[in-house]
């Protein structure tokens, strides 16, 4: 059985009450929203207050999701709001612009190999939120530019131009620390 098939079970196992299915949820996703949130709110302080206020949701919420092979979108929809949520209440809350369509060329991709996970990872740190948003969903994640903006809540276009413009910041940092 293919991973969306069997994932699809755990989720309708989950939402007619099944709590080996969202203890299987949990197992497949908690590393992964770990990752994501960390790279959207960065200061770690509260990273396990916010998962567990996401799976909390997540059990609530569950028997309301129409489609389970949205599931993905609608969990990472949820994190997102949670660590947002977050930021509004300490007063850190970033706008993220709206209307910032610009065509982006497929010809500058940086090339990294193992040794620079450590800094990548230490770049993607001083990227403006919403630049390490779309990064780690469209390269961790491997959502597609639709289901990012779904998640982030915005036009197609405008999760190109946020992805064209990460890509660029995120070279100038990694050139940065290089030297």
């Amino acid at each position: 059985m293919e991973f969306g098939k069997q994932l699809g079970e755990i989720v309708r196992r989950c939402a007619d009450g099944d709590r080996a299915a969202f203890e299987e949820l949990f197992e497949i996703y908690q590393p992964r929203l770990k990752y994501y949130v960390r790279r959207l709110d960065s200061g770690d302080v509260n990273v396990d207050d916010i998962l567990q206020d996401i799976w909390l949701s997540v059990f609530k919420k569950i028997r309301k999701l129409k489609d389970v092979r949205s599931f993905n979108v609608w969990l990472y929809r949820i994190a997102r709001n949670k660590v947002y949520d977050g930021f509004r209440r300490k007063e850190r809350f970033v706008r993220l612009p709206e209307d910032d369509d610009i065509p982006v060329s497929g010809n500058d991709e940086p090339v990294f190999d193992a040794n620079d996970a450590e800094n990548l990872h230490r770049a993607l740190e001083e990227l403006k939120p919403y630049h390490r948003e779309v990064l780690t969903l469209g390269f961790i994640e491997q959502m597609s530019y639709q289901s990012i903006a779904d998640v982030v809540g915005c036009e197609i276009g405008t999760v190109r131009s946020r992805i064209h413009y990460a890509k660029q910041s995120l070279r100038k940092e990694m050139e940065r620390q290089n030297g």
